[in-house]
């Protein structure tokens, strides 16, 4: 496993020190959320949710509804999981000539704050780095978006990758890190959905069927998992 790591490690530098320049300086701190663009972005979600709710047809909602679902419990119950039990650091832990938004070896810091003091620790709760949650949670909103929206992937899928990219970038998730956060979060919102699919196929047409007989499929892509379909 050890060249493994070796080839992480390489890669980050090459992707981290080798490929700076002041476009990406600014850019990559916007993608992986600069100051007040997190909350911004959450916002704007929030209200477009909520908007399609109450405007939006029965596939609009269904689709708010599962990544409503996906994304509340993917973050917290998957990537924090797996953070602690895996306790991989972050690049900037143990890589001193780590680049971290223009700082190296300064310890993390979020864009725009003040530098840090020298030879100050990085916040104990940023330490670990295995999966990257920016990467799971791009990834999960477009495995989403794309079971109920095809050409969606046109959109989420770049932009999915360029969040991750410019996680290394910035110098706190190693390429291992945003890979399995990108493989974790599409699977897990493949298999929340699968998993639904099939119980409203059985229990709801079982239990359900005046229910089941309006809404077919929860995920209308996934008709095949029906055995009457079969």
């Amino acid at each position: 496993m050890y060249w493994l790591q070796l080839s992480d490690t390489r890669l980050f530098l090459f992707v981290n020190r080798s490929l700076v320049n002041p476009f990406f300086d600014w850019l990559m701190p916007v993608l992986s959320g600069g100051p007040g663009l997190k909350n911004a972005l959450i916002a704007l979600s929030i209200a477009a949710g909520l908007a399609l709710l109450a405007f939006g047809n029965r596939r609009a909602r269904l689709c708010v509804l599962l990544l409503t679902l996906v994304m509340a419990t993917n973050d917290g119950l998957v990537c924090k999981t797996l953070k602690h039990a895996i306790a991989r650091p972050r690049p900037f832990v143990t890589l001193p000539e780590a680049r971290l938004f223009g700082t190296i070896g300064k310890g993390y810091r979020p864009p725009g704050s003040a530098a840090p003091n020298a030879g100050a620790p990085a916040r104990p709760a940023n330490h670990n780095s295995m999966p990257s949650s920016h990467a799971a949670n791009w990834f999960a909103a477009a495995m989403v978006l794309f079971l109920f929206y095809r050409k969606s992937a046109r959109l989420m899928l770049p932009l999915a990758a360029a969040v991750a990219f410019s996680r290394v970038y910035n110098g706190v998730h190693y390429p291992a890190d945003v890979l399995a956060g990108a493989l974790i979060g599409a699977g897990y919102a493949a298999a929340v959905a699968v998993v639904l699919e099939t119980a409203w196929q059985f229990f709801g047409a079982k239990w359900l069927p005046r229910w089941h007989a309006r809404v077919p499929s929860l995920v209308p892509d996934l008709k095949s998992l029906d055995p009457r379909n079969r």
